[in-house]
Parts: C-alpha cells; sequence; structure tokens
C-alpha cells in the first residue's frame, strides 16, 4: 500500500509541474468576491458548489480542504474567514496554496499527508470538508469516510465530487471509433494494460454512497456534471454527519 502512495505523490506532483487545471490558483477577482461573502467554489471542472449547499457565512468555521486542489479551494474559504487547514499528499499542490497565502495575507495551514490516515487531526475537529475529485486515487473510500466522521464535528458536513462508474467501466474502441463497456468494477489501473505507473481506481456507487452512510452520514444533497465526454460524468455530493 505505502508503494501505491507513494507512485500516487509522484504522478499528482507531475500532473502539478503540467500545470494542469486543478492546480491553477484562483483568480484576484475570485478571492475579491470571496472577500465580501460571495463563495464560488469548483470541485469538478464547470459546476460550482451551489450556494444553499454552503452556510450563510463561513467566518470562523473549522474547514479541512481534503486533497484540495492547489490554490483553489483552501485560499477561498480562508479569504471568506474560515479557518482553513488543508491536507495532501502532494507537496507541490500544497505549495500552491502556500502561495497564494503569502500573496493574501491568509492563514492556512497545510498538512503533507494522507487523507486514509489523518492521526494529526484530533476527534471532531472540523465543522466542514471539502474535497475535490481526488477519491479515484485511494484505494479504499470507506477508511476515508471513517476518518472524516472521526474528525468532523456532529452535524458536520462533508462536500465532495467524485468520478461516476461510468468513468471506467467503458474503453474507447479505435477501430470503430466508439465506447465499449468492458471493465468490471471496481476498476484498478494496475490490472489493465497500457497504464504504465500511473495509478487510479474506480469506485461504485455502493462504495461511494454506501460507505457514506455507513460511516454515519446522511446524504443531503446530489448533482452531477456531464462533461464533453459521453463517459466523462462526475457526480457531487453533501452528506451530513448523524
Amino acid at each position: 500500500m505505502k508503494r501505491i502512495f507513494e507512485r500516487v505523490e509522484k504522478n499528482i506532483d507531475h500532473l502539478v509541474e503540467q500545470d494542469v487545471l486543478w492546480s491553477q490558483c484562483v483568480s484576484d477577482e475570485e478571492m475579491q468576491s470571496a472577500k465580501n461573502g460571495k463563495i464560488d467554489l469548483h470541485l469538478t471542472q464547470t459546476r460550482k458548489i451551489p450556494e444553499d449547499w454552503l452556510p450563510s457565512s463561513v467566518k470562523g468555521l473549522k474547514i479541512l480542504c481534503l486533497a484540495g486542489a492547489g490554490g483553489q479551494q483552501a485560499p477561498i474559504l480562508s479569504m471568506a474567514g474560515a479557518d482553513v487547514t488543508v491536507i495532501d499528499l502532494s507537496e507541490k499542490m500544497l505549495e500552491k496554496d502556500r502561495q497564494m497565502a503569502e500573496k493574501y495575507g491568509l492563514d492556512i495551514r497545510c498538512v503533507h499527508g494522507n487523507m486514509c490516515s489523518m492521526e494529526c487531526f484530533a476527534d471532531n475537529t472540523f465543522d466542514m470538508i471539502v474535497n475535490p475529485a481526488s477519491l479515484m486515487y485511494v484505494p479504499d473510500v470507506s477508511v476515508v469516510f471513517q476518518e472524516c466522521s472521526r474528525v468532523l464535528k456532529k452535524g458536520g458536513c462533508i462536500i465532495l465530487a467524485a468520478p461516476a462508474p461510468v468513468v471506467y467501466l467503458c474503453d474507447w474502441v479505435e477501430e470503430g471509433g466508439y465506447y465499449k463497456a468492458c471493465n468490471r468494477m471496481p476498476y484498478r489501473s494496475y490490472e489493465h494494460d497500457g497504464q504504465g505507473e500511473w495509478i487510479e481506481f474506480g469506485h461504485t456507487m455502493e462504495e461511494y454512497l454506501g460507505g457514506l452512510l455507513a460511516a454515519g452520514f446522511c446524504i443531503s444533497g446530489y448533482l452531477e456534471e456531464q462533461l464533453e465526454d459521453i463517459t466523462e460524468l462526475y457526480f457531487l455530493v453533501k452528506a451530513n454527519k448523524r
């Protein structure tokens, strides 16, 4: 398992070096908007978190950005007055948040760590957890949900985004130009040819939603986002700790 996460960390670091979308810091305009109390948070490419999923004000709330996209969710929430902590496997992602914190004079706690094992945080610490699409780098999402439940206060919520199973169920068939459902779920990239050093896991909706319920959450919101590619379907979930 250690080798898997070491490889994932290197892969994510490489994505940051390539300046992918999820490592690009938010704009000055977005930060000013957050300072004025209007929070626009994106956990997927185009669909933002609905306003009614967030409290009217995050001032003073303790928020954990779980594998937060570099320089994105954490700075916005901190600018809006929240007490923000970020945990991420990639130091290069964390460096983006540190850069934003220095630029805007924010106090963001950046922790280099694994969301499957968050012993550095005490029980009942946070009011909210925000998790952009990253659970596809974790072999067992139930472990993450149990940890999230532990560190959240009663009544606190987690808002997460993840790829739907269809992302991994289908492969593109070059000869004929169509998608074919040919992979069994759950999906593990290292069991398939042509993945090289890339490691990714496709989880079932039972693992996602069932895992949240088993960890003591009540699902209070669900949305989907269809991207241009027909198999690129993502979903967002809000769940409250019972």
